[in-house]
C-alpha cells in the first residue's frame, strides 16, 4: 500500500469518526428509545407515524432536485471562499424556491384534507429539508466539527423532548414530530452561529447562468430520488393495502434494526463523499482506487451484518415491548437490504464523483421498476419478508448495473470471491437466527468476532501506523 493510499486511509477513518460523532451516533442514541416507543405507542399509531414521514420523503425528493448534494458537490472543487460564497448562494436559490412549493403546498393540502396531525407534519417537512440543506452547506466550507456538534445538539433536544412527552406528559405519537421539529430548530440556529451560511449568501453577485447550470445537474438526481423512494419505501404503502396499518408498524421497527446497520455505514458514506468528491474526475488511477475502497466497504459490510444479526436475535425480547414481536422474524432480511443499499449508495457516490448522474438515474429506474413490478405479489405471499426480498433484487440489479457501468468507464472491478464469500456467510448467519436460540446465537456471534478481526487487522495496523505517524508529525 502506497504512503498516498495510507494517508488517504487515515483521512477517511478520521472522517469517519466525526461524523460517526455527529450524525451517526445521534442515530444510534435514537434507536436505543425504542423500548420507550414500543412500551408507549401502539403499533398502528406508529405505522402511522413512519407512513407519514414515508410520504414526507417522496414529496421534498420530488420537489429539491436533492440540490444539497449538487451544492456540497459543487463547493468541494475549489477552495476559494468567493466560490463557495457562489455556489452555496446558487444552491440556495434553488433551494429557496423548492422550499416556498413546498409550503404553498402544505397549506393548500392543511385547507382541504382532513388528515390527522398535517400542521405537524408539514412543520417537520419544512425543517427537515431547510437542516438538510445547511448541513450539506457546512460540509461544502468543510466545516465537519461544527456539523457534529450541530447533530448531538439537535439528538439532545430530541431525547429529552420526547421523554418529557411521552413519559411525563403521556401525550401521543404527535411528540415524535414535535421532538423532531425542536431538535431541526436548534441545530440551525447553531449551525448559522457558527458557519454563518446565511451571512454569506450575501457576499456576491447572483449568477442566473451558473444557477441553471447547477439546476440542470440537479434536476436527473430528482427523478433518481423519486426512483429510490419506489425502490425502498414504496412498499410501505403495499404493506398497508394489503395488510394493515398495524403491520406498517411491525414493518417500521424491523426497518430500525435494518437501518442499525446503515447508521454505522453512513458515517463512512459521508467520509467517503469527501473523498470522492475531492479526486479529479479525469484521474487514471480511479479505477485501482475506487476497486479497493468497495472491496473494503463490502468487507466492512458483511462482517458487520453477521455480528448484528445475531446480536439483535440476543436483544430483541429485552429490548422491544412484546406487541411488537411479529417484528422479530424480518430483522435478517432487513439487514441484507441495508447491506446492499448501502453498497449501491457508496458505488453510487462513484458517479457523482466523476460527474455521471445520468447512469445513476438510469441504474434507479431499471431497479425501482423491477420492485414495482415484484412487490405485490410477494407481500402477498411471504408478508413484510416479501417486500424486502424485492427490495434486496432490486438492489442487486442495480449494482450489477453500476459495476458494469463503472467496468467500461474507469475499469472498476467488483471482488466476486468476496461477494459469494460474504453472501454465504450472511445466509448461514439468517438460518442461525432463525433458530431462536440464545445459546447458538451467541456461540456465532463470537465466531464472527472472531472473523472479523482476522479480516479487518491489516486496515487496522494501517490506521494504527497513520495515527502514530501523525502525532509524532505534531510533535
Amino acid at each position: 500500500m502506497t504512503a498516498k493510499t495510507e494517508s488517504s486511509l487515515f483521512k477517511f477513518f478520521k472522517n469517519t469518526i466525526i461524523y460517526f460523532a455527529g450524525t451517526i451516533l445521534s442515530r444510534i442514541i435514537s434507536f436505543l428509545l425504542l423500548p420507550l416507543y414500543t412500551s408507549y405507542i401502539n403499533p398502528e399509531d406508529y405505522g402511522y407515524y413512519d407512513l407519514s414521514i414515508t410520504y414526507v420523503t417522496i414529496v421534498t425528493f420530488s420537489l429539491f432536485f436533492d440540490i444539497w448534494v449538487t451544492t456540497m458537490r459543487f463547493m468541494y472543487e475549489k477552495n476559494e471562499d468567493e466560490w463557495k460564497w457562489k455556489v452555496s448562494q446558487s444552491g440556495f436559490t434553488i433551494f429557496a424556491c423548492s422550499f416556498l412549493l413546498l409550503s404553498v403546498i402544505g397549506i393548500i393540502v392543511y385547507l382541504f384534507f382532513d388528515i390527522q396531525y398535517l400542521w405537524l407534519i408539514i412543520c417537520y417537512a419544512l425543517t427537515i429539508t431547510l437542516t438538510n440543506m445547511f448541513l450539506y452547506i457546512a460540509r461544502g466550507y468543510k466545516k465537519n466539527v461544527e456539523y457534529t456538534v450541530s447533530g448531538v445538539l439537535n439528538t439532545f433536544i430530541y431525547i429529552l423532548s420526547n421523554i418529557l412527552m411521552i413519559v411525563i406528559l403521556k401525550m401521543d405519537f404527535s411528540s415524535l414530530y414535535i421532538s423532531s421539529i425542536f431538535g431541526h430548530l436548534i441545530q440551525l440556529i447553531y449551525l448559522e452561529y457558527k458557519v454563518r451560511i446565511v451571512k454569506n449568501l450575501f457576499k456576491t453577485k447572483v449568477d442566473f447562468g451558473f444557477i441553471k447550470n447547477m439546476f440542470l445537474y440537479s434536476l436527473p438526481l430528482s427523478i433518481n430520488s423519486i426512483s429510490y423512494w419506489l425502490l425502498t419505501s414504496f412498499n410501505k404503502i403495499i404493506v398497508q393495502n394489503v395488510l394493515s396499518i398495524e403491520y406498517n408498524g411491525y414493518y417500521a421497527i424491523g426497518y430500525k434494526f435494518g437501518s442499525a446497520l446503515s447508521l454505522i455505514t453512513n458515517s463512512f458514506t459521508l467520509a467517503w463523499q469527501d473523498l470522492s468528491f475531492s479526486r479529479s474526475a479525469d484521474d487514471k488511477s480511479n479505477g485501482q482506487y475506487y476497486s479497493l475502497a468497495c472491496d473494503k466497504y463490502l468487507s466492512f459490510l458483511g462482517i458487520g451484518a453477521c455480528i448484528l444479526i445475531p446480536s439483535f436475535n440476543i436483544l430483541f425480547d429485552f429490548f422491544i415491548h412484546e406487541s411488537y414481536y411479529p417484528a422479530k422474524a424480518t430483522i435478517p432480511m432487513f439487514i441484507i437490504v441495508a447491506i446492499l443499499s448501502s453498497y449501491s449508495t457508496f458505488i453510487g457516490n462513484i458517479f457523482y464523483a466523476i460527474k455521471d448522474t445520468k447512469s445513476i438515474f438510469y441504474s434507479m429506474i431499471v431497479s425501482s421498476m423491477v420492485n414495482l413490478i415484484t412487490c405485490y405479489p410477494l407481500i402477498k405471499i411471504l408478508g413484510i419478508n416479501g417486500a424486502n426480498i424485492a427490495i434486496a433484487f432490486s438492489f442487486i440489479i442495480n449494482i450489477l448495473i453500476r459495476a458494469k457501468i463503472l467496468n467500461k468507464r474507469i475499469n472498476f472491478k467488483l471482488n466476486n470471491k468476496g461477494v459469494i464469500g460474504y453472501t454465504i456467510l450472511v445466509i448461514i448467519t439468517s438460518i442461525v437466527f432463525s433458530t431462536d436460540n440464545i445459546v447458538i446465537n451467541l456461540v456465532w456471534l463470537f465466531f464472527n468476532i472472531i472473523i472479523a478481526f482476522l479480516t479487518l487487522r491489516n486496515d487496522i495496523k494501517t490506521l494504527l501506523y497513520e495515527l502514530k505517524r501523525k502525532l509524532r508529525a505534531l510533535k
